[in-house]
């Protein structure tokens, strides 16, 4: 007897480590909201599809039902809560910096960072290059195509500063031992993660805000946080916002 069970697309940018990242040794996408984006499917009753979208074309994909729902590493941003259906958060996170381990104690505020002698990269069209624009206004400012890439590109000594966050930044710093967070403690903001719901399966808010509570409170999702990241970033405890959509 050939399988009914329903597929759910999940559309992901999966540029972003080590949220949702697109592993080619595996032909496939791994990360925390892969694995996330998989228990909300299973707990559905739906097969998980990963589906391809850019950071440009998120709201756009979502209004024109692209995908069921999308993750990925989305902050809730007043322009997404306004335009889409969005989940309860479920996990925090704040903008921080990366950059060699030798300049470190050279980057202690935004400040000393908004120079124009200190080359500052981001990838372009998220809240990464959202926050430059609006806080960097001196310093040499550079859009890298992808997100994934420019750690490399800062240990190489091509730029200074990657506005990243601090879910991410502690992936890197194990993957380039020369690299340092030095403003991880102190982020410049305070964000957190959302799933998207496309119109199509905006009535399903509710079960999936129900899934992320569940998840919350088994324990899971902080034990996610500590394999997929490395470092336990609060897990945000907030109240359903379902009465509010």
């Amino acid at each position: 007897m050939g399988s009914t069970e329903k597929q759910l697309f999940f559309g992901t940018p999966g540029d972003y480590e080590p949220m949702a990242y697109h592993a080619a040794c595996f032909g496939s996408y791994r990360g925390f909201d892969i694995e996330l984006a998989w228990h909300i499917a299973s707990a559905l009753g739906c097969k998980l599809e990963v589906v391809d979208t850019t950071w440009d074309t998120l709201v756009q994909d979502a209004k024109a039902n692209a995908f069921d729902m999308a993750i990925g590493g989305i902050s809730r941003t007043p322009q997404r809560e306004a335009e889409l259906t969005l989940s309860d958060d479920y996990l925090e996170t704040g903008k921080t910096i990366l950059c060699r381990k030798a300049d470190a104690a050279c980057f202690t505020s935004i400040a000393d960072i908004d120079e124009p002698d200190v080359r500052v990269m981001y990838n372009p069209d998220g809240t990464n290059e959202a926050f430059a624009k609006a806080n960097l206004h001196h310093a040499d400012c550079r859009i890298f195509a992808k997100n994934v890439d420019i750690p490399q590109q800062i240990a190489l000594g091509r730029a200074d500063v990657m506005i990243t966050e601090t879910v991410e930044a502690p992936f890197y710093l194990r993957r380039f031992p020369e690299l340092a967070a030095p403003l991880i403690d102190k982020p410049f903001t305070h964000e957190a993660f959302c799933v998207v719901l496309s119109p199509k399966c905006a009535g399903m808010v509710g079960a999936v805000n129900r899934i992320l509570a569940k998840l919350r409170a088994s324990g899971k999702l902080q034990e996610m946080a500590q394999r997929c990241i490395g470092w336990p970033p609060r897990v945000n405890h907030t109240e359903s916002r379902e009465e509010n959509r």
